[in-house]
């Protein structure tokens, strides 16, 4: 069986991440979104793989290639206009046209391997599979009920009511009928699903575990989270240095040539990404992520945060709820506010939008190639553009 991922959508909601990079190319827990779907797929078997991509997809070229250093074969197809999934899928119809198929959605993270349920579904019912999951909201997303036999007997692609329901995960097993619907319904994927569910039948496969849907720059920490908890061992390479007395507990993973300075305390599950430094005294708490080739100053405190690589952090800074970019520097004594003074729920403005996160904490989120001199304060829920140059906060 194949399988095609879809990782051609631009999602402007992102921002200030996404003018950077396409959105599997988000380093989450250490490893890239699309990293992470492919190990998934070849653990259950599936080594043939169909990418259609657009928005900045000379990324995943350079970093994947041929797909032989992950133990896959990759094949490569662009969607030049972003005229929705349907179309998408279309493109891709003569590698999979012959046999049934995996589709995935290139934004969805799971905390465990879901397509070895998906395939067990499959080949139990010899059914075409969705997969299903119950988020807490599924506004965002088209909702979907049961009969008593676990099919899936109605779809309701645009909900009204913010409730909890069964969504759509995004993977699904199809088979090559599915290209005829796609022609008779205009490339429209929802009318696709909903005239299989009329006819054929759509089999339901329930995913209990952990799943999320990067819609928001929060879900990068949502999802960063979601994979760390499901670590149960630290993993510490053999060339890390860990000078005098450093202080580790829980399942702390770090990556070749990091260098960690005494006095410094790692609280897990966290992670320090290839040839990084951290500095004395330095305090890393749960669900922090350093990606590779990052400093972390002398005394500086870092708490469920996500550092995506070649980060500068100065010393004496706070770095909690938040999310930075590659390429970003900030100068001694930053600090990211991460609530309010009366602990009310956080609002983000992105793209000339306020939007009302449901969060109590939440930090910064730094795009891109920031870069933040000396003593400054970001508020809770702050975002700042990629490219950025802020200079020391001087008063003399």
């Amino acid at each position: 069986m194949k399988a095609v991922i879809l990782a051609a959508n631009r999602s402007t909601r992102l921002s200030p991440f996404i003018e950077t990079r396409c959105k599997p190319m988000i380093r989450i827990a250490g490893q890239y979104i699309l990293e992470n779907t492919i190990c998934f797929l070849k653990e259950a078997g599936i080594h043939d793989i169909v990418l259609v991509l657009n928005h900045k997809q000379d990324m995943i070229r350079q970093y994947f290639g041929s797909g032989q250093t992950l133990g896959v074969n990759l094949e490569y197809v662009v969607q030049d206009e972003l005229k929705g999934i349907g179309h998408a899928l279309s493109l891709c119809r003569s590698s999979l046209e012959k046999k049934p198929f995996l589709l995935v959605y290139g934004d969805v993270m799971t905390d465990y391997n879901p397509f070895l349920s998906i395939l067990q579904t499959y080949s139990e019912t010899d059914r075409e599979v969705a997969l299903i999951a119950l988020p807490e909201s599924s506004k965002e997303f088209g909702n979907v009920y049961l009969d008593h036999e676990m099919k899936i007997s109605r779809l309701v692609e645009k909900p009204q009511a913010n409730q909890a329901n069964y969504v759509f995960a995004g993977m699904f097993v199809l088979f090559p009928k599915i290209f005829e619907l796609l022609e008779e319904n205009d490339h429209n994927i929802a009318r696709c699903y909903e005239q299989m569910i009329a006819s054929r039948g759509l089999q339901a496969c329930l995913w209990e575990k952990g799943w999320i849907d990067m819609i928001h720059p929060w879900h990068i920490l949502d999802a960063n989270k979601m994979l760390m908890s499901s670590w149960q061992t630290a993993e510490i390479d053999s060339t890390v240095k860990l000078l005098g007395h450093v202080h580790l507990e829980g399942a702390v993973r770090i990556g070749p040539g990091v260098t960690i300075e005494s006095g410094t305390v790692l609280k897990g599950p966290c992670y320090i990404g290839a040839n990084s430094y951290v500095g004395n005294n330095s305090l890393i708490r749960k669900f922090s992520a350093i990606g590779p080739n990052s400093i972390v100053g002398y005394g500086s405190e870092l708490k469920n945060c996500v550092l995506f690589g070649n980060n500068d952090v100065g010393r004496l800074s706070f770095v909690g709820d938040s999310v930075l970019g590659e390429n970003v520097k900030s100068g001694s004594g930053l600090t990211t506010v991460n609530h309010t003074v009366d602990y009310s729920r956080i609002t983000c403005s992105s793209n000339s939008d306020s939007v009302e996160t449901g969060l109590v904490k939440l930090g910064a989120f730094v795009g891109d190639s920031v870069s933040i001199g000396a003593r400054h304060t970001l508020g809770p829920g702050s975002i700042v553009e990629s490219g950025k140059v802020i200079a020391d906060c001087i008063t003399l």
